[in-house]
C-alpha cells in the first residue's frame, strides 16, 4: 500500500461525502459532445473491460512472491513516503527452465494492479516465469527507485526502469533457470518496455529479446491533453462537477475499498465501482478522465515535494507522516497535466539537461524518439484498438508504418478495454514465441 496515494484519493472522496447527499444528482451538461472524445462503445469497454464468455483461461493459482527492493540511486525519502524505502515488485516462477517475462503497469498503476494480475496469470499459465513492476509515475515507484523525484519523462524514466531490472534480475532466486527475457507493458507501460528494451541494445546487460506494447501513446503530451480535455468537458474545471461525481461513486468505493484484499486505489478500482454505478456514456467519460487526474494528482504531489517546486507544498515544511493531505489532493485535483508540466517538469529538466527547450522535451516524449529502432528490429512488437481514446487517427498511422506486420490493430476495445480477451492473450503469446508474421526469431 501506498500511504499518501491512499491518504490523497480518500481525502477527495471525504470531502465530497460531507458536501451532502447528492447521489442521485446527475453530471451536469457541458457543451461539447455527448460522450466527450470517443464514441459510446470504446467508453463502456474501456470502463467494463472484456465480457465474461470472451476472457481467456486462466490458472487458478499462480505463486506470487513480493520483492522488496533497496536502490542506491534513490533520492532521499521525504517523510511522508516512508512506507517505500523499498519497492515492491512480484515475481511468479516456475518450477522448471523457462523464459521470463517483464510486466511494466500504465500511468500510476502498482505492480499488483487487476490489469497486471490478468496479464500474470495468462503468462504464467503458458510457461513463463513472471516478475511484475509498478509504473515509473507510480509513487512508490518515484520514493524507491526514481533518481530524480520527477516522473513522466520517457528517457529518464527508462534510464530508471534499467538500472532496477539490473538490480533484480541481479538478484532472482539461485534455483529460478532463466531460459530469455522478454518486456511488455500495457499503455505509458507500453511505451516504458520499448525505452527498456532500446536502452538494453546498448547496454547489454538484461539481454531482452523481444518487447510488446499493449495500448502505447505515441506522444505522451499530447494523450494526456485528451485525457485532461476529456475531463474539463465532463466534470469542468471547479469542484462541483466532481463533488457530484464523487457522491456517484463514493458508498461503492467505500464498500469495495473494505472488501479488497489489495490496498491500492487505482485506475482498475475506479472502474470497477464505475462500472457498478453509473449509466451514462457522460459519466463512464468522467469515470476515465477522473482516474488518470486521480493518477496525476499522486505524480503532482511526488514531483512538487522532491523539486521544491513550491506548488501545493511548502518546501521549508513538508507534510510529515500522520499530516492531513486533503487541502493539497483537493487542490491538485483542479490541476491540469499542463500545470504539472510547466510548474514541476519543465522547470527541473530545462535546468538538469544541458541544451534543453521546452519544444524538445515536448518532443523526446513522443515514440519516434526510438522509432528507427521500431522500424528496423523485429523484436518490437504492438497490440492496439482502432478507437482507443489517448490515440488520434495520425498517431495510429504512425504506428502501422512504423511497425507493418508486428501490429495488430483490433477494431474495438477503447483503452485496455479487451486486455484479457482470448484473442487478445493469443496474439501476445504468439508475439512473445517468435510465431508472429514479420518478426525476427
Amino acid at each position: 500500500m501506498n500511504l499518501a496515494l491512499v491518504a490523497l484519493v480518500l481525502a477527495s472522496m471525504a470531502s465530497a461525502a460531507r458536501a451532502g447527499d447528492l447521489a442521485a444528482t446527475p453530471l451536469p451538461v457541458a457543451p461539447g459532445p455527448p460522450t466527450g472524445l470517443a464514441g459510446p462503445a470504446a467508453l463502456r469497454e474501456t470502463v467494463f473491460g472484456p465480457r465474461p464468455e470472451d476472457i481467456a483461461p486462466l490458472p487458478a493459482r499462480v505463486p506470487l512472491l513480493e520483492l522488496n527492493v533497496r536502490t542506491a540511486w534513490h533520492r532521499p525519502l521525504p517523510a511522508v513516503f516512508w512506507f517505500d524505502a523499498r519497492l515492491r515488485a512480484w515475481l511468479s516462477p516456475q518450477q522448471h527452465p523457462a523464459p521470463l517475462v517483464i510486466v511494466i503497469a500504465g500511468t500510476g498503476g502498482s505492480g499488483n494492479s487487476d490489469k497486471v494480475t490478468t496479464l500474470r496469470g495468462a503468462l504464467y499459465g503458458a510457461g513463463f516465469h513472471v516478475l511484475t513492476l509498478p509504473s515509473p509515475t507510480f509513487p512508490g515507484f518515484i520514493a524507491a527507485a526514481s533518481s530524480t523525484g520527477i516522473a513522466g519523462d520517457l528517457l529518464q524514466d527508462g534510464e530508471d526502469l534499467y538500472a532496477t531490472l539490473t538490480e533484480i534480475l541481479a538478484h532472482l532466486p539461485p534455483r529460478m533457470q532463466v531460459t530469455d527475457v522478454d518486456i511488455i507493458g500495457y499503455s505509458l507501460g507500453g511505451a516504458n518496455a520499448a525505452i527498456v528494451k532500446s536502452i538494453d541494445s546498448q547496454e547489454q546487460r538484461l539481454h531482452l529479446h523481444r518487447a510488446v506494447m499493449i495500448n502505447p501513446p505515441v506522444s505522451l503530451f499530447d494523450s494526456v491533453g485528451r485525457l485532461d480535455k476529456l475531463y474539463a468537458i465532463t466534470l469542468g474545471n471547479g469542484d462541483a462537477g466532481v463533488e457530484r461525481f464523487y457522491q456517484r461513486l463514493y458508498a461503492e468505493l467505500a464498500n469495495l475499498y473494505r472488501a479488497s484484499d489489495r490496498s491500492v486505489l487505482d485506475e482498475d478500482f475506479l472502474l470497477g465501482a464505475a462500472a457498478s454505478v453509473l449509466t451514462t456514456d457522460r459519466e463512464f467519460a468522467a469515470a476515465i478522465a477522473l482516474s488518470f487526474r486521480l493518477d496525476l494528482v499522486n505524480m503532482f504531489f511526488a514531483g512538487d515535494l522532491y523539486s521544491g517546486a513550491g506548488v501545493v507544498v511548502d518546501p521549508r515544511h513538508p507534510p510529515k507522516v500522520g499530516d492531513s493531505l486533503e487541502e493539497i489532493g483537493i487542490e491538485l485535483r483542479s490541476m491540469p497535466f499542463s500545470a504539472y508540466f510547466e510548474r514541476v517538469f519543465a522547470p527541473y529538466y530545462l535546468k538538469h539537461r544541458a541544451g534543453s527547450t521546452v519544444s524538445s522535451l515536448i518532443a523526446q516524449n513522443r515514440l519516434s524518439v526510438i522509432g528507427d529502432t521500431l522500424a528496423k528490429d523485429g523484436n518490437y512488437f504492438a497490440q492496439t484498438n482502432r478507437d482507443d481514446l489517448i490515440l488520434d487517427e495520425e498517431e495510429l498511422a504512425w504506428l502501422e508504418r512504423t511497425l507493418g506486420r508486428r501490429i495488430v490493430v483490433y477494431e474495438q476495445g477503447g483503452h485496455l478495454g479487451n486486455l484479457g480477451e482470448r484473442r487478445q492473450i493469443e496474439d501476445l503469446l504468439e508475439m512473445l514465441a517468435g510465431r508472429w508474421p514479420g518478426g525476427s526469431s
